[in-house]
């Protein structure tokens, strides 16, 4: 299981958060059991309106379409990208059987991209539509959440030295493959330190990327022109050529140093490790064959 390189195009605001929920829908089994991993999923929409209420607060009527759409969305999801993920689950323990080839780990981190992308477009004209039910004042306080958010994330990642900042990534892949693996054992930790030192910084090129884009989308939607959800999709589309040529680098090795390491502290797991990861695997993966199997049907914890 590699992570995926993060897709540059439309992973800001919500949309970039309700991805990393589905994904982490996914990744929630490694943790626990089957059914709980089905209960999860089967309130996915409950943690969507949590995190649209952190950006704007609708009302009675405009919630009810908002869930309309939404349950569309997953409806969607459920019949056509989870058979996907199982497949893709199937894939990475014959991977593992081969002993995590390169040409395919790095063909497995471009399918998780896919995956997310796919979602992506879907889940944007789901917010695009519902924008289109806000009012002026619902529209402004969308802007000024957006604008608090990125404050926030200034503040907080840019007051980081270089070194903390190398720190903060050790430990978000130790997590990361500890609930996969259990405990690191010391040679993959310093493989983790190697593959972190060899990382571009990229927190100030994505933050100074997302003000300008949140600048340029606050424009079209407090201007209210008619055609404003149209100007969106051609912001969203324009993107890759927009971001700077050092941060679309930074992108690219990053990514290939993420798969790197990451399939080097696969290699070298332990048996007891190795039981592990393919029992979690494998747990996930009957999981979401029986989720998809469910066709919108709530499941029973």
């Amino acid at each position: 299981m590699t992570p995926a390189r993060q897709p540059s195009g439309v992973s800001y605001g919500i949309a970039g958060r309700v991805t990393r929920l589905l994904a982490w829908c996914l990744v929630v089994a490694t943790l626990t059991g089957c059914s709980a991993t089905q209960l999860i999923y089967n309130r996915v929409d409950i943690l969507v309106r949590w995190y649209l209420d952190d950006y704007v607060s609708l009302d009675r009527e405009q919630q009810v379409r908002f869930d309309a759409r939404l349950e569309t969305l997953l409806d969607w999801h459920r019949r056509e990208e989870l058979p996907a993920y199982v497949a893709l689950l199937d894939d990475a323990l014959t991977i593992l059987d081969d002993g995590v080839p390169l040409d395919d780990t790095r063909a497995m981190a471009d399918r998780i991209e896919e995956a997310a992308i796919r979602f992506q477009d879907p889940f944007l004209e789901l917010l695009l539509s519902t924008g289109q039910d806000l009012t002026p004042e619902q529209m402004q306080q969308f802007v000024d959440v957006l604008m608090s958010k990125q404050e926030e994330f200034e503040d907080d990642r840019l007051a980081r030295s270089d070194a903390e900042y190398r720190e903060d990534l050790e430990a978000r892949f130790d997590k990361q493959l500890s609930r996969y693996l259990g405990s690191l054992t010391v040679e993959q930790a310093n493989r983790i330190a190697v593959g972190v030192a060899e990382m571009t910084r990229l927190d100030r090129f994505w933050l100074q990327d997302r003000r300008v884009w949140i600048t340029d989308l606050s424009a079209m939607l407090l201007e209210e022109a008619p055609d404003w959800p149209d100007q969106v999709r051609a912001l969203i589309a324009r993107r890759d050529d927009a971001l700077l040529p050092a941060y679309r680098e930074g992108i690219d090795h990053n990514g290939e140093v993420i798969l790197q390491l990451s399939r080097d502290v696969l290699i070298a797991r332990t048996d007891k490790q190795d039981r592990k990861l393919r029992g979690r695997v494998q747990s996930l993966r009957d999981d979401l064959a029986a989720l998809a199997t469910q066709n919108g049907e709530t499941a029973s914890p």
